[in-house]
């Protein structure tokens, strides 16, 4: 359970990612791709989620579910047409790929022989 943020304003990367139901690997990149669904404070190499936050977020979602006036995003049929709302489309993000990088060439040993 998340604590009152009146008594505990931050909570640590890993009690966050207990909370949402997400692994550390997850997080962390959420969280270096800032994509992580609650702004973070960094204190050095220290990750802290404010509780206050983490509780909008979460109570936004329990409301949602709660809220009759909240229309449903999916039809139950399975071979209903396509919807007229655009559909989310993957877009490469270049700034975020891995570089390759040429490894330094190793120095020969004994000279170059055997």
């Amino acid at each position: 359970m998340i604590p009152d943020p009146a008594t505990r304003a931050c909570i640590t990367a890993d009690e966050a990612f207990a909370e949402l139901g997400i692994d550390r690997t997850t997080g962390y990149r959420a969280i270096k791709e800032g994509t992580f669904p609650v702004p973070v404070i960094r204190v050095g190499r220290l990750i802290r989620v404010p509780t206050a936050a983490l509780r909008r977020l979460l109570d936004a979602d329990e409301s949602e579910l709660e809220n009759p006036m909240v229309i449903h995003r999916y039809d139950e049929r399975p071979t209903s047409p396509a919807s007229a709302t655009p559909t989310l489309r993957l877009v490469p993000r270049p700034e975020l790929a891995h570089q390759r990088t040429q490894a330094a060439p190793r120095p020969e040993r004994n000279g170059g022989h055997p």
